[in-house]
């Protein structure tokens, strides 16, 4: 489906938490006339975030109500995962463009159905990999498609997930994310999950290892490792939720280098193999790195300063790109594969039925 340019677009914002501030601003700034509409169970907070837009909006608490007596452009699904798949079904039927936070549904059979409703009513379906948009990881995918570091022979991608110490994670046991499979680890993978997937391609084999160090209520898991096989190579990835280690990285390894992606910083640094180097080789290489860091490190802060990046920069680029694309009729941001790749880690890492 392909919308006019001059068109005023009609937009349901669906569950107004924490990441609704972020999809609201991204679409302040992509988008020109907007009748904007915010959906949350808790009227109250449709209603504080509608304060904060800064223009008049329609507030809401019956989603389901909502997309079936109004016709909208584009609905954002920003509610707990549990809800994700009726909520998107419900819209794409009615005929809107939908784009679902993440994790996209809890099983694989799920995220199926919403793309082939969404190919069968002509309409497009996304889900918020905002990771694979990240300046830094962007950069990435650019060296590769360059050529210069030669085919992805592999990538580890470690995602910490740090709370104070004596902290429930979340904040306590009444957050949703103790109330799906796999608790709040559910919802943390689909981060490295898609950017190992998109790097390596469609899994062909996984297994994974999963530890509860009693950090977290009910004995939910709070470190899980994740490998799997591809047509390309061996991916893997790290997900903790241990006190103080809030660490995010990704190292890509290619024929003829390897990129560092630092996602917790947002740098990017290149490093090429030269086969065995000297010691004296070695120190100079590890100044170039030094000094990778060192600019890199100064351009973020310079874009903190001016304001050039904001909270969530990944899913505000996403979103952007998700207007484009409806706009112009193009493929969707964040690829079928991708997603179903996710989910079919998601899936078999937290071994749920459907």
């Amino acid at each position: 489906m392909t919308l006019e340019n001059s068109k005023k677009l009609r937009v349901a914002i669906i569950g107004c938490g924490i990441i609704a501030p972020d999809h609201i601003g991204a679409i302040k700034k992509k988008c020109g006339a907007l009748e904007l509409h915010l959906c949350d169970r808790n009227l109250k907070a449709a209603q504080i975030l509608a304060k904060e837009v800064g223009f008049n909006v329609a507030v809401h608490e019956d989603a389901l109500q909502l997309i079936s007596e109004q016709e909208f452009d584009i609905v954002h699904v920003l509610t707990p995962p549990d809800s994700h798949y009726d909520i998107a079904m419900h819209a794409l039927k009615n005929r809107a463009n939908v784009i679902v936070e993440k994790p996209m549904t809890l099983t694989l059979k799920e995220t199926k159905k919403l793309y082939l409703l969404a190919e069968e009513m002509n309409q497009m379906v996304c889900v918020d990999h905002g990771l694979l948009y990240m300046e830094c990881v962007l950069k990435a995918f650019e060296l590769i498609k360059s050529g210069v570091l030669g085919s992805v022979i592999g990538a580890h991608c470690f995602f910490g997930h740090a709370e104070r110490r004596n902290t429930i994670p979340y904040g306590g046991v009444s957050h949703w994310a103790y109330n799906i499979p796999g608790g709040p680890l559910a919802n943390i993978i689909s981060h490295p999950a898609s950017l190992i997937v998109e790097l390596l391609g469609k899994p062909e084999s996984i297994t994974s290892i999963s530890d509860a160090r009693n950090l977290m209520p009910y004995g939910f898991s709070d470190l899980v490792d994740v490998s799997f096989r591809t047509s390309k190579g061996h991916g893997s990835f790290t997900v903790s939720m241990a006190h103080g280690n809030s660490s995010r990285y990704a190292n890509i390894e290619c024929e003829k280098g390897s990129i560092y992606v630092d996602l917790g910083r947002q740098l990017t640094v290149v490093k090429f193999h030269k086969g065995r180097l000297g010691f004296i080789s070695k120190a100079l290489s590890s100044i170039g790195v030094g000094f990778s860091f060192i600019n890199g490190t100064l351009s973020v802060i310079f874009k903190v300063a001016t304001k050039k990046l904001k909270r969530n920069p990944g899913t505000r680029k996403l979103i952007a790109e998700f207007y484009r694309c409806v706009r112009d009729g193009s493929p969707p941001p964040v690829s079928k594969d991708n997603a179903v790749s996710v989910a079919t880690v998601f899936e078999k890492v937290l071994r749920i039925k459907n």
